[in-house]
């Protein structure tokens, strides 16, 4: 049962359009940068990209979201986990409140509530490529390698200049060689 969940989940997140949610146009300015620039300005493109996304739609949210990432990182997930709650039932369509509880989530050993927001998040930011390397990381660890290996393929899509992420497709592709992909 397990498996055929993440099965139907690889199918439903790489078929996910690559038009984003996200209002903001300087992400799409930093996305056509990080994706036929050099990589020079990759890791700062990426910071940028990632403190756009981070930008909550009010100061409330922003400061819930703000202490419910403190308190992930003191290793307070209770508390995260509710301020997070409020965080998305305040701000729906903000993708980083999903994509911070899935984490949270995913670090409490709930893979099913960390899916279900990470899926919320691609569905609200198809861009977000540090959520489908978290989802290849699962796919992988659940033994679906040939599905990690096309959610890899999404990540360098959007940013082709992630070195780990590439050495990770590439080990994935060798396992693979021989195999239908």
């Amino acid at each position: 049962m397990r498996r055929l969940s993440l099965v139907i989940l690889a199918s439903i997140v790489l078929a996910v359009p690559a038009a984003a949610d996200q209002t903001d146009p300087r992400l799409d300015l930093l996305f056509e940068e990080l994706r036929t620039g050099d990589a020079v300005r990759a890791e700062e493109n990426v910071s940028r990209i990632i403190e756009i996304w981070s930008d909550a739609p009010s100061d409330t949210v922003d400061l819930l979201y703000a202490r419910a990432e403190l308190s992930a990182v003191e290793g307070a997930d209770d508390l995260a986990l509710t301020l997070l709650d409020h965080v998305v039932g305040l701000a729906p369509h903000f993708a980083q409140g999903y994509a911070l509880r899935g984490r949270v989530r995913l670090g409490v050993n709930d893979t099913a509530g960390a899916i279900e927001d990470f899926s919320r998040v691609l569905e609200l930011e198809p861009r977000q490529f540090q959520i489908r390397t978290t989802l290849a990381g699962i796919l992988y660890a659940s033994g679906e390698r040939r599905a990690a290996y096309e959610m890899y393929q999404k990540v360098l899509e959007w940013n082709p200049h992630d070195e780990d992420v590439r050495r990770r497709a590439r080990a994935l592709r060798r396992d693979l060689d021989g195999q239908e992909i």
